[in-house]
């Protein structure tokens, strides 16, 4: 007499089990992944357009006659589908003739909301 191969019904309940209660973690997992991926876009956006401020202000030194640094500049700019807001600050140094300049960019106004905050110098 054969009988047949294969799994009874308990060693199947069994190996639900273990899958229903693993599923959820691996789900946690990949979520967390994506969202951390989402923030280290925001974040390199962020420094490029930190970046791109600070070249502008070099670049209008360089090119403009009697072009004078402001203490304080801000702006919105759209870049990837988002709007972003950016602040300059320039302040003197211990070095005669030199500014130091700190720009700040967030997704909107608020100081508590930064994503990139980067830092300058330039000769008057």
């Amino acid at each position: 007499m054969k009988f047949a191969r294969g799994f009874t019904l308990l060693e199947v309940m069994v190996a639900l089990a273990i899958v229903a209660t693993a599923l959820p973690a691996l789900m946690m997992l990949i979520t967390s992944q994506l969202q951390g991926a989402g923030f280290n876009r925001e974040k390199t956006q962020a420094y490029w357009i930190a970046e791109n401020q600070l070249t502008r202000i070099k670049m209008r030194k360089e090119l403009v006659e009697q072009y004078t640094i402001p203490d304080t500049e801000s702006g919105n700019i759209e870049r990837g589908g988002v709007r972003w807001y950016w602040e300059l600050e320039a302040e003197d140094t211990e070095v005669e003739g030199f500014l130091r300049l700190d720009v700040r960019v967030a997704l909107d106004s608020s100081k508590d909301n930064t994503l990139a905050t980067l830092s300058g110098f330039i000769n008057e």
